[in-house]
């Protein structure tokens, strides 16, 4: 799954954020891309939502390539339990 939590983040940041794709790698340290603590945290938001994961202020850091947040992510993802009990009431 970390291949797709990275093509997640890669199509937030070109997307969202409209850094251009070709400066967009699974090696880039958020920094070279100038996103800030502010973008990361809305990354992390958007995260949250599409993969149903809780993902606290901090743990995406400017200095962490893209790669390395995803597997952070999928770690939390991986420990996050999932919902046996069923279809939450409305």
């Amino acid at each position: 799954m970390t291949g797709s939590v990275t093509t997640m983040i890669i199509e937030i940041l070109t997307g969202k954020f409209e850094i251009p794709a070709e400066e967009v790698s699974q090696g880039t340290h958020f920094e070279e891309l100038s996103v800030d603590s502010l973008a990361l945290l809305e990354m992390s938001l958007i995260l949250e939502n599409r993969l149903g994961v809780s993902i606290e202020e901090g743990v995406l850091r400017a200095q962490q390539t893209i790669d390395e947040a995803a597997r952070v992510v999928e770690g939390l993802a991986a420990s996050t339990p999932t919902h046996a009990a069923g279809p939450a009431a409305a």
